[in-house]
């Protein structure tokens, strides 16, 4: 039964290996197109209407393709460690909340106090639980040593 298992073992790591490939293919031509995407902007920025609102819309844009980086590499962690790490996926969502504060900000939108307060809150309770993942991360109890290294 060993020998079966271990096979059985073999053939899902080799299978999950080869669907993490078609992944990070599909990502990475994702990434393209989303590069393209964001560079087309620059010409709305050059021949469509006012300049501010083309502008903005670039900014957007541009920001929007950080936040989908950053999630991207996220899942590569991913699929390189085979676990999901806290720390790693906090990384989009503070990114992605400082997003949508800038382009707030940025739009000139009408942003009460209870906003900007609910922002601050927001962005220190994922920045404190990011740091809280990378302090009491499970690696650096020894929990998960392999034993005979140091």
């Amino acid at each position: 039964m060993s020998l079966g298992t271990t096979q059985s073992q073999k053939l899902f790591n080799m299978v999950l290996q080869v669907i993490i490939n078609i992944l990070v293919a599909y990502i990475i031509i994702v990434m393209v197109i989303g590069l393209g995407k964001t560079l087309f902007g620059i010409r709305s920025l050059l021949i469509w209407g006012p300049i501010g609102s083309a502008f903005s819309s670039v900014v957007t844009e541009i920001l929007t393709f950080l936040v989908i980086i950053e999630l991207f590499r996220s899942f590569i962690a991913y699929f390189k460690e085979h676990r999901i790490r806290l720390n790693n996926m906090m990384d989009p969502a503070i990114i992605f909340v400082i997003r949508e504060l800038i382009v707030r900000l940025y739009t000139h939108d009408e942003l009460e106090w209870q906003t900007l307060v609910g922002f601050s809150v927001l962005i220190l309770s994922l920045g404190t639980v990011r740091s809280m993942a990378i302090r009491f991360s499970p690696g650096d109890r020894g929990d998960d040593a392999v034993p005979g290294k140091a």
